[in-house]
Order: structure tokens, then C-alpha cells, then sequence
């Protein structure tokens, strides 16, 4: 009899099973549901905004999101780590947390939880002729491969490499320094250097590659993982920032405020072979090529460095023709004596959060939307104020291959707000770029490129 129950049993177990098996193959398997942009559940920023002698650093975050997100800061240097505050950023807001910045290689660790938000930072000069301001965003993740173009060591400038290792373990990594009709440098110093848990450094490029305008870096780690960033600090121009990016890239769009007019290109490249880019400046108007680029071939392991001028704003979408992929930065000269820096975009998106690039009052903001596309976008403009509040809204027109501002008003009534941007589905570039303080806010200047928004479960 047990027997007998047992086979019974069976068979009404095999049933189930075939029955369940034909309802599923009728009804497919449910497609998890996907998280709208913005909505990860918790993450980190690495900010290797450097720093030194008198330095404040101040960083913005920012949260397009409808919930509020916690996020908690550390702060890390040469001695150590030291923990920070912890603070609530509010869904359609911003909140903006003085950072210690006074040693060169000074770097902040953000975690946040419970939903997704933007960082960036400014770091402001205060030692003595050290004026001028470095804004960038922050990275979103670590690596084991970073690379920078755009570092000068010229005649009154220093350049630096920062590196942060906020994890629980060693970080050991080699650096490679490459300038212009020269063999790259990679010093024994320089080999297998190891930056210990919660560390965080600067490496003065001026002891390895004195005088040399035009310079690039690259930092390869064999343990661990670690953020980079490069700083220059110029006696004549002011202060600059670049975020290092994890890999090198066969495009680059750069949207430049017109400051003076000047601008110079910089491109690194890090391989054994060498490249042929090309580039076109888009403006209000058609574009056109950047003729001191177009068609010159770069030197292997090498870093160049090309002049654009234009005396409206403009953006430089930047391509590999031939060879190698290159590493891009762009530095721009200010209305006073601080030049502003920043690494570009390696691809337009349909969305991104732009933050503040101010370090006072007054402020004369501009935000700038490059659309390198061949089909027109309507970008919709949100300002996130400190704390949130009534969503402020604008509507701007960016034709396909052309460039669009925000309107000067939109920006006036809050120049600290961050903004989110959104297409309506042709993907854009959008960078904020400040010049502040001073009688008529034209003493420093600062750009930086927005933060794009991950796509869902990105």
C-alpha cells in the first residue's frame, strides 16, 4: 500500500509539472521591470579634486530623482582617511558639502543609497598666487586603467597627477608620462607604486617632465583599483582640472564657453601607434573643420596640443580617422586669469545633470548643449536648487550639428542650481561653465561637463 501511494503521488507531482510547464510556455516568462534612468539603489562617486595650501573644496550633489537619497562622505589624503558628513540630498534638489582640500593629492569618497545622484566638484586656490578654480565632475566608478591629456609643466605651471584608493586594500600601480617629440617616461619612481588603503596622493609631473606644454599620463594599475585626475597650477592662468578617463576613445565632444576666444586642444596618445584625427567646430551657425587639426598625424606614445579660436561658444566634435584611439581635454582662457579645463564626452546621451562650476558671488552662468547629430533636439531644461522646491522649467531648440544656450535669464535666478537636461530623443552633450567673483564676476572661470544619466539597469 505505501508503494502504491508513493507511485500515486508521483504522477500528480509529473501532472503539476506538465500542466505548470504548458501555462508558462502559453503566458512566456515575465520580463523583470525595468528601473526608470537614475534609480540605482545605491552607488559611489570618486572625486580626485586635489587641493593645497589654503584650498576649499566644495562638492554639489545633485538628485533628479522623486525620492530623496542619503549619501555619506569621506574624505581621504596621504595620512589617511577621515570620515564626513552625512547628509539627505532631496529628490529635485541639491545639496553642497565643503570637502578638506588642503593638500595637493586631497580627494573625496561618495556613497549613496536609496537612489542615484550626480557629484561634482569645485576646488578653489588660496594659497599665495594660487587664484583660479578646478571644476569637474566625479568619476563613477574605480579602475585599473586611467588616462589623461591636457597636463602642462610649462614655465610657472605645475602639473599634478592625483590618484585616490578609498578601498580596504593596497593599490599598486605603474605611471606613464608622454609629451611631444620625446620617449615616454616611465621612471623607476614611478613603477609599482603603492598607495595604501584610504590614501590618496598627488604626483608632481613637473620632477619627471620640466617644461613640456603639451603632456599626457597614464596610470595602469597590477592590484587594486584607483580614480585620477590631473591638476595645473599656473602662475599666469589660474587653475585647472581634468577628470582622467578609464579608457582611451576614437571620438570626443567638447563644448567650449568662448572666454577670450583661445582655446587649446590637447590629445594623448598612449599606444605604440599613432593616429590621424580630425575635428569640426559647431556653432550657431554651419559647421567648420578645425583646420590646425584636420588630417595631422599623431606620434606614437606621444601628446600634441592644437589652437582653436572662435569668438562665440562652440563645440568640438572631435574623430579618429586612422590609428589609434587618443585621450582629449580642452583649456580655454577666461575673461580674467584663470582658465577653465575639461575632459569632453566620449558620447552624447539623451540625458544628464549638470552642477554648479561658481565659486561665489557674482556669477555670470551659462550652460551650453552641443547636438552632433543630423536629426534637431528639444531639450528640456530643470533647475535642481539647493534643497529642492517648485521645479523650474525651459524648453530650448538645439538644430542637428549646431550648438543652444539656456537662456541667461533661466540661469540668473539660481547660477548654483544644478539642471537637468533631457532630450526628446536625439542624444546631446551638455557642459555648465561660470566665470564668478571679482567686481564684475570675471576673476575666475570655471567649465565642466555634465554628468550623464545611466539608462535603466545601467
Amino acid at each position: 500500500m505505501r508503494a502504491r501511494g508513493q507511485g500515486v503521488l508521483t504522477l500528480i507531482l509529473l501532472g503539476v509539472i506538465v500542466l505548470g510547464a504548458v501555462g508558462l510556455d502559453r503566458l512566456g516568462t515575465k520580463s523583470p521591470a525595468q528601473a526608470r534612468p537614475g534609480e540605482a539603489s545605491s552607488g559611489a562617486w570618486f572625486c580626485p579634486h586635489g587641493g593645497g595650501i589654503d584650498w576649499h573644496a566644495t562638492l554639489t550633489l545633485a538628485n533628479p530623482g522623486d525620492v530623496d537619497v542619503v549619501a555619506r562622505l569621506t574624505s581621504l589624503g596621504e595620512e589617511g582617511s577621515k570620515p564626513g558628513d552625512t547628509v539627505t540630498v532631496p529628490a529635485g534638489g541639491e545639496v553642497r558639502v565643503e570637502a578638506p582640500a588642503s593638500e595637493r593629492g586631497s580627494s573625496s569618497y561618495v556613497e549613496y543609497f536609496g537612489g542615484w545622484i550626480a557629484a561634482g566638484w569645485v576646488a578653489r586656490g588660496g594659497g599665495e598666487g594660487e587664484i583660479g578654480i578646478g571644476t569637474e565632475p566625479c568619476a563613477p566608478a574605480a579602475g585599473r586603467s586611467w588616462f589623461s591629456a591636457g597636463v602642462s609643466t610649462a614655465q610657472g605651471e605645475q602639473g599634478f597627477l592625483v590618484v585616490m584608493n578609498p578601498f580596504g586594500a593596497d593599490a599598486v600601480f605603474d605611471v606613464a608620462i608622454f609629451a611631444a617629440g620625446r620617449e615616454p617616461v616611465r621612471d623607476s619612481d614611478l613603477t609599482d607604486f603603492s598607495l595604501r588603503p584610504g590614501r590618496s596622493v598627488a604626483i608632481k609631473l613637473n620632477a619627471y617632465a620640466e617644461g613640456e606644454s603639451a603632456l599626457g599620463a597614464e596610470v595602469q594599475t597590477s592590484t587594486g583599483r584607483v580614480a585620477a585626475a590631473t591638476t595645473v597650477v599656473s602662475s599666469a592662468s589660474g587653475i585647472t582640472s581634468v577628470l582622467a578617463s578609464p579608457a582611451t576613445s576614437d571620438a570626443a565632444y567638447m563644448p567650449v564657453r568662448k572666454g577670450t576666444g583661445q582655446s587649446v586642444l590637447s590629445l594623448t596618445v598612449p599606444t605604440e601607434r599613432g593616429s590621424v584625427a580630425g575635428g569640426l567646430l559647431l556653432t550657431h551657425k554651419l559647421p567648420r573643420p578645425i583646420g590646425e587639426l584636420t588630417g595631422t598625424s599623431l606620434e606614437p606614445a606621444s601628446a600634441a596640443i592644437f589652437p582653436v579660436v572662435s569668438n562665440v561658444d562652440a563645440s568640438i566634435d572631435l574623430s579618429v580617422q586612422e590609428g589609434d584611439q587618443v585621450i582629449a581635454a580642452i583649456r580655454t582662457s577666461g575673461l580674467g586669469n584663470d582658465d577653465a579645463a575639461t575632459a569632453g564626452a566620449v558620447e552624447p546621451t539623451t540625458a544628464w545633470v549638470v552642477t554648479p562650476t561658481l565659486a561665489g558671488e557674482p556669477a555670470e552662468p551659462s550652460l551650453l548643449i552641443a547636438n552632433p547629430g543630423d536629426v534637431d533636439a528639444v531639450v528640456t531644461l530643470r533647475l535642481l536648487p539647493l534643497d529642492g522646491g517648485e521645479p523650474t522649467e525651459v524648453t530650448v531648440r538645439v538644430p542637428a550639428a549646431s550648438l543652444a544656450e539656456a537662456p541667461e535669464d533661466f540661469l540668473a535666478d539660481a547660477p548654483d542650481a544644478s539642471v537637468l537636461v533631457t532630450s526628446d530623443g536625439a542624444p546631446i552633450v551638455a557642459l555648465g561653465s561660470t566665470t564668478s567673483l571679482g567686481t564684475k564676476g570675471l576673476s575666475v572661470f570655471g567649465s565642466a561637463m555634465g554628468v550623464p544619466i545611466p539608462p535603466p539597469n545601467g
